[in-house]
């Protein structure tokens, strides 16, 4: 108990601790907003139109090319209708010995799992250069790093954002497991409290190591897991080929390991074709068979001619992410191609995709879906409209449409 406690004290010190160096440095420090993601998703649910929504964002202070600090927030909900309704609900305490009703239970289920809340998500202090070596260091809490999501490439080299657009809100509202909060985003990604060393002595790689503790609960029994984790990292990109390969250990409480790794490709050889992959295991306890199930796989071919571009792409789901265990994903695959016409210089992309959502184990399991979009840059931001169409449910033709709108940033 008295370690908890040490725990939790030491957690809320080294908060309050960077919140007053972020204060400090504010006078001499500039606030940008390296990111944003607002999404809204409106359908039919049992007779009733509800409406999810998301938001998270990061505020940056920096303060000239040496010193850097990152606080990052997320407002999320579930369902936004229903966690505005739920401000007027009321838990009134039960009798000493009195029994639970399931339907007040079920009441109080539905408000905790549905409520809206702003929280924190990332705080990270970073100093480059240190020692005057060709070094960085960061110390971070929270969410940090997500591994071969093509992202970071953008920042490192300069060159063109080369990840997927199949992932987040838009793909997956309802989140991993039914999880809305919890979305595919690479194959690994540090959470925690830890430290982080980047090298920048070459142009064209930059190794990354992680050192990080990270406390997870099992979501069915309050259960508290911690987990002792590290991780190596590289990033290569020369021309027309960007690679990233990483490999990690984490130890638990009792001392059980489990073992990572993954890699991301990216071929653009000028021509109008790209190729974009991402393969790996975002978890393996050592000991255990290691099947199809513990795999992250990403096909994505694409092509673009002036205008016209096409985007084909399969992704297998893996059944562990992030240690996370989610028995709902076994088996998962998705298929979408995007076709998109115009140019996003020129402000107003469209098109639409096809494809869906089916189980291995039962191939009678399949979603199909049809969704034009729309989407327009201006001023560094993205704006995206989608109407998903289902027209093989027929048990259930009230819930064939889907509506979403969103806005994010696009540097």
């Amino acid at each position: 108990m008295k370690e908890k406690v040490h725990k939790r004290i030491f957690g809320l010190g080294t908060g309050l601790l960077l919140f007053h160096l972020g204060l400090w440095s504010a006078a001499a420090a500039e606030f940008t907003l390296p990111r944003l993601e607002m999404a809204s998703r409106g359908r039919m649910n049992d007779g009733e139109f509800v409406v999810s929504s998301s938001l998270s964002a990061d505020i940056a202070l920096s303060g000239g090319y040496k010193y850097a600090f990152l606080l990052g927030f997320s407002l999320e909900a579930q369902d936004l209708t229903r966690a505005l309704a739920h401000r007027n609900f009321k838990v009134d305490f039960l009798d000493t010995g009195a029994s639970v009703d399931p339907e007040e239970y079920n009441v109080l289920a539905d408000k905790l799992n549905n409520q809206a809340y702003l929280g924190f998500r990332v705080a990270r202090a970073t100093i480059r250069d240190i020692f005057g070596l060709p070094l960085e260091f960061s110390y971070f809490i929270g969410e940090g790093d997500n591994f071969c999501t093509g992202d970071d490439f953008s920042s490192r080299f300069g060159i063109y954002p080369v990840g997927t657009d199949f992932r987040g809100f838009f793909h997956f509202p309802e989140g991993i497991g039914g999880v809305q909060t919890r979305q595919y985003n690479g194959i690994h990604g540090v959470r925690g409290t830890g430290f982080s060393f980047t090298l920048t002595k070459w142009d064209n790689i930059v190794p990354m190591f992680y050192l990080y503790n990270n406390i997870l609960y099992n979501s069915n029994v309050f259960q508290e897991n911690s987990f002792y984790s590290g991780d190596l990292r590289l990033l290569y990109h020369h021309g027309w080929l960007s690679i990233e390969g990483f490999t990690g250990v984490s130890f638990d409480s009792a001392m059980a390991s489990s073992l990572r790794w993954g890699l991301m490709l990216h071929i653009a050889p000028g021509n109008g074709a790209e190729f974009f992959a991402q393969a790996g295991i975002p978890g393996w306890t050592t000991g255990e068979k290691i099947n199809i199930d513990n795999w992250y796989f990403l096909m994505e071919p694409r092509l673009r001619l002036g205008n016209f571009g096409l985007a084909a792409t399969f992704f297998y789901r893996p059944v562990e992410y992030i240690h996370v265990y989610t028995e709902e994903e076994k088996g998962k695959a998705d298929i979408n191609i995007k076709f998109q016409f115009g140019n996003p210089d020129s402000g107003f992309t469209g098109g639409f995709e096809t494809g869906g959502e089916l189980t291995v184990v039962d191939p009678n399991d399949f979603v199909y879906h049809i969704s034009p979009f729309v989407s327009y840059f201006s001023g560094g931001i993205r704006w995206d409209a989608k109407i998903r169409i289902k027209p093989l449910n027929f048990d259930a033709p009230g819930e064939i449409f889907e509506f979403f709108i969103g806005v994010r940033t696009a540097f």
